[in-house]
């Protein structure tokens, strides 16, 4: 579990390539914030669920059952994004699984925890173009690399 330094570090990473990756399309920002959010608690349920609150829970429910069925970039692209959701479950899945194995698994496991990152060349795409999603592509390689173990 990140401590709060490296909480704010994150957001304000976060926060950056969500708008490159949106551009001007507000419900696509509104999106992948609610993912980013969703993200967040569900790892904390996994790392340290004694640390979270009854709002936490509240904040999670009301994203994933009134708010993202009700954004209208999610309504719109929903048969892509959904896939993607998916794929983005069971990549942190596999790598929670993972990290538990042995090296080789690790590497794999250090790999797939950041899986989520993906969707945001694919909002770059659906918002922006081919180009974005390839600076966008580019962009969450440097963001959020991480040293093996971090």
């Amino acid at each position: 579990m990140s401590d709060k330094q490296e909480r704010l570090d994150n957001s304000l990473k976060v926060d950056f390539i969500i708008n490159e990756a949106a551009g001007s399309d507000e419900s696509a920002k509104e999106y992948l914030q609610f993912i980013a959010t969703c993200s967040r608690i569900t790892d904390d349920i996994f790392d340290d669920y004694n640390l979270l609150t009854q709002k936490d829970f509240l904040i999670l429910v009301e994203i994933l059952f009134i708010r993202l069925p009700a954004n209208d970039f999610y309504r719109k692209h929903q048969d892509i994004l959904f896939s993607q959701h998916i794929t983005m479950w069971n990549a942190w899945e596999a790598s929670n699984f993972l990290n538990k194995g042995d090296n080789t698994d690790k590497i794999y496991a250090h790999v797939l925890r950041d899986y989520i990152n993906e969707l945001l060349p694919l909002v770059a795409l659906l918002t922006q173009g081919q180009s974005k999603m390839k600076e966008i592509n580019v962009q969450i390689r440097s963001l959020f690399k991480k040293e093996l173990g971090e």
